[in-house]
């Protein structure tokens, strides 16, 4: 089966985290544009370089661009600084959307991963869910009118979020159809209450270990797609 470049689709069981799918949406839209935009250096194209530091400015900018279109209610933040349960230290958290009632918080991890294997990507989840659980949800909130604590101490969503770089050696290229989707059938098998997003670019030369005197040509990883896996956890 043959699978068009810049392509995405998101798929959400049960309408799950319905406020976060033009979000998603944008982000791939992004991906896509950057990825045709920006060909000369693609292993520095955000995030398909699969580097965790460069999710927070994707994200937020797509978020920056649903509000300046009017499809957004929320204002996104970035970086929040908080307290840490365990140590009493301070812990970031990635992304906040906030509005008068509701604020979400995201926080995000990047892996590269091949099509058969998803022990990375479940460890990132792991990790990522800890975090978000092990923050002081007040001291977000310090500076905030009492009406606006309340609403958001009540009205919440923390939600992991994993960017998977899916990659194939360049000498399997030519199948990287069939071995994309069948990450992603992994994937939504594995992570059955998750929102899964899936986009598709035209592939690209990564760095791998030893690469780094290696020219881009002599290479032997590429990247030929991203999902993402975004989960709502309970925080008690």
């Amino acid at each position: 089966m043959l699978i068009e470049e810049n392509y995405w689709r998101i798929f959400a069981p049960n309408n799950m985290l319905a406020s976060l799918r033009d979000l998603m949406d944008e982000v791939c839209r992004q991906i896509c544009e950057y990825r045709e935009s920006v060909p000369f250096v693609p292993e520095l194209c955000l995030p398909t370089a699969a580097k965790e530091v460069s999710l927070t400015p994707l994200i937020m900018q797509a978020a920056y661009n649903l509000h300046r279109n009017d499809k957004a209610v929320f204002w996104p933040v970035s970086e929040m600084t908080a307290t840490r349960y365990e140590k009493g230290s301070k812990g970031r958290i990635d992304i906040g959307l906030f509005s008068k009632r509701h604020a979400t918080f995201i926080e995000c991890k990047a892996v590269r991963s091949s099509a058969t294997n998803n022990n990375r990507i479940e460890k990132a989840l792991d990790k990522a869910t800890e975090q978000l659980m092990d923050i002081e949800l007040e001291t977000l909130l310090f500076n905030s009118p009492e009406e606006t604590i309340n609403n958001i101490l009540a009205n919440n969503k923390f939600i992991p979020m994993v960017a998977i770089n899916v990659t194939c050696d360049k000498n399997r290229v030519e199948d990287r159809d069939r071995l994309f989707m069948k990450k992603v059938e992994s994937i939504r098998d594995s992570f059955r209450n998750s929102m899964i997003v899936q986009v598709r670019y035209k592939p690209h030369f990564i760095r791998y270990n030893g690469d780094i005197d290696v020219k881009v040509w002599d290479r032997k990883l590429m990247s030929i797609g991203n999902v993402f896996i975004l989960k709502k956890v309970f925080k008690s």
